[in-house]
């Protein structure tokens, strides 16, 4: 024989009761994720997405501090090439005062008016060649002195062979500054030397054909300076404009995953709202209690 269980109306309310409580449940996680945006509350909602969030996160510190290199790089390079810029001009001056005194039709006071300005040229050429960026110095390497060049007599002040550099990729770090030594030449056989013997050939009224040549092959040795920097400029801009595009890239992957679409949450809190109201009103109608239900 089957015995059938009886179910009282104290079975049917707990049960009702424990609906919901469920539905009441979903509804003020529905409210905390509508309120707070936030498609995840707890590792345990998602733990899937919850992991990808966690990745994206990771990468986008990463990758955010590499967008921070990438600037300061830019910004390095940027100072650098402008100072060789302005260099190769005060070049392009001295060369065309060179070739007219040389031509034979300056007299000796404007070989001296052209001595002057030669050396005030050379005064704007190793204040170029100073150019710091944030206190640090441009053309001097690693090195912490005030100024990569001194006068009286001239010296470099920078750190033979320690390039100062920055990481922009997990594997690639990129030089950012350019060695006094590679732009303007060793001491001794600088711009700044040829400059000065520039000034006393021209005082002297000598011979200026030597002057020319090597003033040629000092304006070269900063123009390839400068197309070196250039080179390195350009694939700090291309990686920086690839770095932002990973940035842009994952944290959309973060926000669709962390963060809960406001129309779709409102949606599903008006639904869960109905829900919950229906539930009241049929567990209100089902649980009325009646004489008939204490002779039972």
């Amino acid at each position: 024989m089957t015995m059938m269980n009886r179910v009282t109306s104290s079975m049917t309310a707990a049960t009702m009761r424990a609906n919901l409580q469920d539905s009441a449940k979903s509804l003020a996680e529905l409210q905390t994720k509508a309120a707070s945006r936030q498609a995840i509350s707890r590792p345990s909602d998602d733990p899937a997405g919850t992991r990808t969030a966690m990745t994206a996160r990771a990468e986008i510190a990463r990758t955010t501090q590499y967008e921070r290199n990438l600037q300061n790089a830019d910004t390095w390079m940027r100072t650098a090439d402008s100072a060789l810029q302005s260099g190769l001009d005060i070049m392009t001056r001295i060369q065309d005062l060179t070739l007219a005194a040389a031509n034979g039709t300056v007299n000796q006071a404007g070989r001296d008016a052209s001595a002057a300005e030669v050396d005030q040229l050379r005064s704007e050429l190793l204040s170029l060649a100073n150019t710091q960026i944030l206190g640090r110095n441009v053309f001097a390497g690693t090195s912490a002195e005030s100024a990569a060049y001194t006068d009286n007599p001239l010296t470099w002040n920078g750190t033979d062979g320690a390039t100062v550099e920055r990481r922009i990729s997990n594997n690639t770090t990129i030089q950012v500054d350019v060695p006094g030594e590679s732009a303007f030449g060793p001491v001794g056989n600088s711009v700044f030397d040829a400059l000065t013997q520039l000034s006393a050939t021209l005082r002297s009224g000598g011979d200026l054909s030597g002057s020319i040549g090597t003033l040629e092959s000092s304006r070269q040795l900063m123009s390839d300076a400068l197309t070196t920097s250039g080179a390195r400029h350009a694939t700090v801009g291309r990686t920086l404009e690839a770095v932002r595009t990973q940035l842009t890239e994952l944290e959309a992957t973060r926000t669709s995953t962390e963060e809960a679409d406001l129309a779709e949450s409102a949606v599903e809190l008006q639904m869960q709202q109905l829900n919950y109201h229906a539930a009241l009103a049929v567990t209100a109608q089902a649980l009325q209690t009646s004489l008939l239900d204490y002779l039972r």
